[in-house]
């Protein structure tokens, strides 16, 4: 596990658009679309742009849900595309970089670029509740089912256990909700 996979997102709770370098550079506005898990453990569908550089669609195939396509990583706090299609699309990095980078320094802003915290208390992305990535032109090219379910984000709000839940949730579903109220429970009376 990363270290930093189940940290709050910094994101303020009314972001409606987000860009880590704001004016660095031409950006294009993708639609991210996902479900957050409050802090009393409801759902909460969400919506807002996020700004990748320019080109980055062209670099990015269409798919269908539970594809990734250019969706790295869903993480409680957010979620990052692939660094590498900023390679692909020649993306320029020395507005980013001071007078004499070093390799860190290089790869932060490498990561920075396709990473975002996103508002929501604990953002889940499951099989039930998709996270899609929308590009500018309506096409999906983003979707990632393989982090946690309402579940797993209650597992971690209740007891701090780090728990997914995908396959109780696809294989008994009655299970499924019968533990989800059971840890509802749990987190209202806590």
């Amino acid at each position: 596990m990363e270290p930093n996979t189940l940290r709050r997102s910094s994101a303020p709770d009314e972001l409606t658009v987000v860009n880590n370098y704001p004016g660095c550079y031409p950006v294009e506005d993708w639609s991210a679309c996902y479900w957050a898990v409050n802090e009393r453990g409801e759902l909460t569908q969400r919506r807002l742009t996020v700004q990748l550089p320019l080109g980055f669609s062209t670099a990015c195939l269409r798919v269908v849900p539970g594809q990734p396509g250019c969706i790295r990583v869903v993480r409680r706090w957010g979620f990052g595309c692939y660094p590498q299609i900023l390679n692909e699309i020649g993306f320029d990095f020395t507005p980013l970089l001071s007078a004499t980078p070093d390799d860190g320094e290089w790869m932060a802003h490498y990561f920075r670029v396709v990473t975002f915290d996103l508002p929501g208390h604990f953002i889940i992305a499951s099989p039930a509740h998709p996270f899609l990535f929308y590009a500018p032109d309506g096409q999906l090219k983003g979707s990632y089912t393989q982090w946690r379910t309402q579940l797993g984000a209650l597992a971690y709000l209740v007891a701090s256990r780090d728990l997914s839940f995908v396959g109780l949730q696809v294989e008994d579903e009655a299970l499924y909700q019968q533990a989800l109220g059971y840890l509802l429970d749990a987190l209202r009376t806590a």
